[in-house]
């Protein structure tokens, strides 16, 4: 019974929220260690291999650089929510382009 009146006095006068507690909590940076890796093969791919790819070749490699240099930084660098969104877009779109480059070497390369 005093379950149910608990319940129903929550519902009729909802619990009012701070500033504090709509904060999000600050989250755990781990070291990315993968990451870093995939990032900085994709480097040495883009440096080692530019005499040997195509334009298409080196457009996706810069493309898919930016992205994950742009995902790092928005985990490991304190930034401002205007520079924080600006990042994350720069990051959509240039992994949405590495995507799209992608699939025109594949279709250049095994279907044309």
């Amino acid at each position: 019974m005093a379950r149910q009146s608990r319940k129903i006095a929550k519902k009729l006068k909802p619990k009012q929220t701070t500033e504090i507690e709509n904060k999000q909590p600050e989250k755990k940076v781990g070291k990315d260690y993968l990451l870093i890796i995939v990032f900085a093969l994709t480097l040495v791919f883009l440096i080692v291999g530019w005499q040997n790819f195509t334009p298409l070749n080196r457009a996706l490699y810069v493309a898919l650089a930016i992205s994950l240099g742009s995902t790092y930084a928005r985990r490991h660098y304190n930034l401002s929510p205007t520079h924080d969104l600006w990042v994350e877009r720069a990051g959509f779109a240039s992994m949405a382009a590495a995507i799209v480059f992608f699939a025109a070497v594949v279709y250049f390369q095994y279907f044309s």
